[in-house]
């Protein structure tokens, strides 16, 4: 439904438009001064504002300042008894649709709302189909003016044109390590040949060597036809190792041989197959730690290690959080076809104080959400759905078991106890990280073998 505002001091043209617009399907608020509009222009969204240009106090042209300050897309139409070439002007200038004399029919009244409202749609699409090519031709989809991530854009730039052979991409979970994966490879001399994903924490570990090195027909049950393994299909071009950390240990061996000689064995196979393919890895666990662990080979770490580039965090780049938040309203703009004057005042101090645990994955969806969701003008604070964690926030490893209950007289069950704590973290974890065991053993800082190990003791997920 289409909103118009009425101000005009003369009461038989404010109630008989007023009638006019409802009857014909539109919402209509009349007032007949500026003064008494103001509230309401101030929450209110409208579409069109029709306003006389001489009014008691306040007069009409101020009132389109204080209109396009509340709402820039809002249509103002100007209405007058006398033609004043001069204000007419003014009022054009000032971001008036059209000016219109009195007396006039409703027919007039009706035309110019609607090519009002169409000049406003086709502005709005030629905004969108200039985002959307600006997007398309931008040079690097990495966004950032920090000073870290302008350190790091000038690593990928270097990296990606020299077509280094292994690369390992270190940060947090949604720092964009994905995304810097496939600009590396895109900007490098392998460009028109394959780009292969394979996140290594989604494969089953008795699956890994016949989905990395492909196997022969009938090298073992169910193996009905010869199947090329991934590392095969990229030949020529890049391989993204997605969680790596998460690569079995009994592959890893056999993965070393294969970067460092560049050929493979398929499961069954009798002759090595010679492949030329750049590795890209990217990891959210230290990966040094778990080689004190025990749960990544050294060797390996060593060889992936060779050009290291490091994701900050979203907190950590306080430059880019409202330049990335306006890329991602532009995108989904375009996507769902809705239109936004930007974001609340709100909205922006709530985006930059947040504390981001997600990182750029977080608020890219929380943008999304708002986009879908938010029914006003403008993007406001409940639409992005951020609640919890914010910049002055406790983290949570502080605030666990803050209280300390007394020992009963009687006695305790202490393991038991103990036991029923673990099972209810270990729960939360889960939820939290929505089934995702690598995420979930981050969280609660143990290993995932350790973590499965729990699991199966409580009974708990697909351990």
């Amino acid at each position: 439904m289409i909103d118009v505002l009425i101000v005009d001091d003369e009461k038989l043209i404010l109630w008989g438009l007023k009638r006019d617009l409802e009857r014909s399907g539109y919402r209509v608020w009349a007032f007949p001064s500026g003064e008494e509009a103001f509230p309401f222009i101030e929450k209110q969204h409208f579409d069109v504002a029709i306003v006389d240009v001489r009014l008691p106090g306040i007069g009409g042209e101020a009132m389109i300042d204080r209109i396009k300050q509340a709402e820039p897309e809002t249509q103002v139409i100007m209405i007058t008894a006398f033609a004043d070439v001069e204000v007419a002007v003014n009022s054009i200038r000032k971001g008036a649709f059209d000016f219109i004399l009195k007396p006039f029919s409703l027919e007039k009244i009706h035309l110019t709302i609607q090519n009002a409202i169409e000049a406003r749609k086709l502005k709005n699409t030629v905004a969108s189909l200039k985002t959307e090519i600006s997007l398309r031709h931008r040079r690097y989809a990495i966004i950032g003016k920090s000073p870290r991530m302008k350190a790091v854009i000038d690593d990928i730039e270097k990296i990606g044109k020299a077509g280094a052979s292994v690369v390992l991409l270190c940060g947090d979970t949604g720092t964009g390590k994905g995304l810097v994966a496939g600009e590396l490879h895109k900007i490098g001399p392998r460009a028109a040949n394959p780009f292969i994903e394979i996140n290594c924490g989604a494969i089953p570990e008795n699956l890994f060597e016949s989905e990395l090195f492909g196997h022969e027909k009938g090298s073992f049950t169910g193996a009905v036809e010869t199947q090329k393994g991934l590392l095969e299909l990229a030949d020529g071009g890049s391989v993204f190792l997605d969680e790596v950390g998460e690569m079995p240990l009994t592959i890893q061996t056999k993965f070393l041989k294969a970067l460092e000689e560049q050929k493979i064995w398929r499961v069954g196979g009798r002759r090595p197959l010679q492949i030329d393919v750049n590795i890209i890895a990217a990891t959210n666990r230290d990966l040094s730690q778990a080689v004190r662990e025990g749960q990544f080979r050294e060797d390996l770490f060593y060889r992936l290690n060779v050009v290291p580039i490091f994701m900050p965090p979203l907190r950590e780049r306080e430059d880019d959080v409202m330049l990335l938040a306006s890329h991602f309203l532009d995108t989904y703009q375009v996507k769902y076809k809705r239109n936004f004057s930007g974001f609340s005042e709100a909205a922006g101090r709530r985006i930059l104080t947040y504390h981001w645990p997600g990182n750029i994955r977080e608020l890219k969806n929380s943008i999304e959400r708002a986009v879908i969701l938010e029914t006003n003008g403008q993007i406001n604070e409940p639409s992005l759905g951020l609640g919890g964690i914010s910049a002055d926030s406790t983290p949570a490893s502080t605030t666990l078991l803050k209280e300390e209950s007394p020992i009963p007289e009687t006695g305790m069950d202490l393991m038991g106890h103990l036991e029923t704590v673990e099972r209810k973290y270990l729960q939360q974890a889960l939820i939290s990280c929505k089934g995702n065991q690598s995420q979930t053993a981050k969280l609660l800082g143990m290993t995932r073998d350790v973590l499965r190990y729990r699991l199966k003791k409580y009974g708990l997920g697909d351990s």
